[in-house]
């Protein structure tokens, strides 16, 4: 019971992420950024991606419990 519940928790948790890596993405793409902003935004869709990676596996391994 608490695997589902956990599962369903790291589940709720990529919709925000995949919003920002929007955002972040939309944002690059402007061609208005100073290379400063264009690389922490870069680093910033680094991070984010790496989590849900992270969280894929976590889901995973829970769902197949």
């Amino acid at each position: 019971f608490n695997e589902q519940l956990e599962a369903d928790a790291v589940e709720s948790e990529f919709p925000p992420i995949e919003a920002e890596i929007a955002a972040l993405e939309a944002s690059l793409s402007s061609g208005t950024l100073p290379v400063e902003e264009l690389t922490a935004q870069s680093r910033r869709i680094a991070e984010l991606i790496a989590s849900i990676d992270e969280k894929t596996m976590r889901w995973l391994e829970l769902s197949e419990r």
